[in-house]
């Protein structure tokens, strides 16, 4: 595996995002689509020949960059970094279309974690991060009871942690969280069907 582009991603946004305008009458989802099209935008110019858009407004990636052998699929995700007040587990991706990536040896998933802050003027960018999905740490991460589950960093309040454990111990771990997951989920329909005999 090549972190070659995560490496260059990360030094051309660190390089490149940079602070803008915005009035605080605009919401941070506001603010997280700004920055998400800045970055879609610095990496296109630099990667004119791999850049590819999202497929579809449904797609896991912001933006993607292709070669002949593979596809980097990145999902950038911004934090307000003054807002500790209220408790925050953005959700990252589903189980089912997380597995069927993992087990796709052609397609990597990074994600891009924008820290920001704001005042009276604008927006400023206090962080950049580049991380494959496999490099965050199993303490941040939780899977959450929506659809078929959901991948959830637990408290995007907190220091992220990562690891280097690899892809597939990191894919072995989520097996066993996924099945457990479903477990005590069954046990929870068990209940209330039992409310109902």
């Amino acid at each position: 595996m090549n972190d070659v582009y995560n490496i260059e991603i990360h030094k051309i946004l660190s390089e490149n995002l940079t602070n803008f305008e915005l009035s605080k009458s605009y919401g941070h989802r506001a603010v997280g689509d700004k920055i998400e099209s800045d970055c879609s935008n610095i990496v296109m110019k630099h990667f004119v020949n791999e850049y590819k858009p999202p497929t579809s407004k449904r797609s896991i990636e912001d933006f993607s960059l292709v070669t002949t052998d593979h596809q980097n699929l990145f999902d950038v995700k911004t934090h307000f970094i003054q807002d500790t007040v209220g408790f925050s587990m953005p959700n990252l991706i589903s189980v089912k279309r997380l597995k069927k990536l993992l087990e796709n040896d052609l397609q990597y998933l990074s994600y891009v974690f924008v820290d920001y802050t704001r005042d009276d003027l604008g927006v400023i960018i206090k962080d950049v991060t580049v991380k494959y999905i496999w490099e965050l740490d199993w303490t941040i991460l939780s899977i959450g009871a929506l659809g078929k589950g959901q991948l959830q960093i637990k408290d995007a309040n907190k220091q992220l942690k990562f690891t280097d454990i690899g892809k597939q111990k990191w894919f072995d771990i989520l097996k066993v969280n996924v099945n457990s997951f479903y477990q005590k989920e069954m046990m929870k329909i068990k209940k209330e069907i039992g409310e109902w005999i």
